[in-house]
């Protein structure tokens, strides 16, 4: 049997292995089964207890018997009793709405989902499970949907998956680069007009809670960010910000080590009258998606366009740079 499906949620399947399947892991031969669903969603499944051998919890690297009968349930709609309550909309909005995925706006102040078990706090996954209950069955059941994220004080554009088969598909294209993100960020200074920042990022070594540029040895991974100017103020500028690899905090920790921290980040800079948190937006998003170019964009939050809308200096030539830069 092949199911080639996304599967509907709270559904159970059961298989006895015959001959044709001995010898085989159990991850290997559920991946066969259900092609729409990643090896990574079912070894979660499985780690869950939702899928059982002789109703047995087992490893993914189990080696399947003649007569072994495997059980697998995926996870049910969550009542509404178990879903968090909160008031209002939380400032999401939906941006575009496909069959296989969704753009959504996020707020500053929302965190995407829990970062452990012990948080209280609501997330954008508990929004998403109470607008689109179908995600519980998508990606990992702490992080339905989920296949990128943005720090609690970056406001911006975020892909959510609506099926496995996409979970898996934007996975493999933020592996291989294939997603375009564009952030607007308002930094510390006068840097050069234009900028590419190459340095690797791992753990800071003392404060366990950030990350840290530092040489290529060790438990660091390679990162690249690329800048060019927007516009020049009297002691800060507007910058567009692309990156190829996306480290966590790559942003920050890049351009607060070339010495132009973004505003109000307290965390790889310093505390600001003017912005109560970083100025980071992530304003456009571009990508193919089965043969057909999608761009999607989303004007910067009130906070970060009234300093947008202040006074430039005229160190920055009018040939290179608008006026006033322009939301497509």
């Amino acid at each position: 049997m092949v199911i080639k499906r996304q599967v509907e949620p709270g559904s159970v399947f059961d298989f006895r292995i015959e001959s044709d399947f001995a010898g085989r892991r159990l991850d290997h031969f559920l991946s066969d089964i259900f092609t729409r669903y990643s090896r990574s969603f079912l070894k979660r499944l499985i780690v869950d207890g939702g899928i059982t051998v002789n109703a047995k919890k087992v490893k993914a690297g189990m080696v399947l018997n003649v007569g072994d009968d495997v059980h697998v349930s995926f996870p049910r709609l969550p009542d509404a009793a178990e879903l968090k309550a909160f008031d209002g909309e939380l400032g999401v909005k939906i941006v575009a709405e496909h069959t296989d995925f969704l753009i959504v706006y996020k707020p500053a102040g929302l965190m995407v989902h829990r970062p452990n078990h012990y948080s209280v706090d609501v997330t954008l996954v508990d929004w998403l499970l109470r607008a689109h209950q179908e995600l519980v069955t998508v990606g990992f059941p702490d992080r339905p949907g989920i296949v990128h994220r943005l720090d609690k004080d970056t406001s911006g554009l975020l892909i959510i998956a609506r099926s496995n088969f996409a979970h898996m598909t934007f996975s493999k294209m933020f592996r291989m680069r294939d997603i375009e993100k564009t952030y607007w960020a308002l930094v510390k200074g006068h840097p050069d007009r234009y900028g590419t920042i190459d340095f690797s990022i791992g753990r800071d070594p003392i404060h366990k809670h950030k990350m840290a540029h530092q040489p290529s040895s060790g438990k660091v991974r390679s990162a690249l960010t690329h800048y060019r100017v927007l516009a020049y103020y009297a002691d800060y500028s507007l910058l567009e910000v692309k990156i190829e690899t996306g480290r966590t905090h790559q942003i920050r920790v890049h351009l607060a080590a070339v010495g132009h921290s973004i505003l109000g980040d307290s965390l790889y800079g310093e505390t600001s009258k003017v912005m109560q948190r970083q100025a980071l937006h992530a304003k456009q998003i571009a990508f193919e998606y089965e043969g057909k170019k999608m761009v999607f964009d989303w004007p910067v939050p009130e906070d970060m366009q009234r300093l947008i809308d202040q006074p430039k200096i005229s160190s920055a030539s009018e040939e290179d740079f608008p006026s006033h830069p322009v939301h497509s």
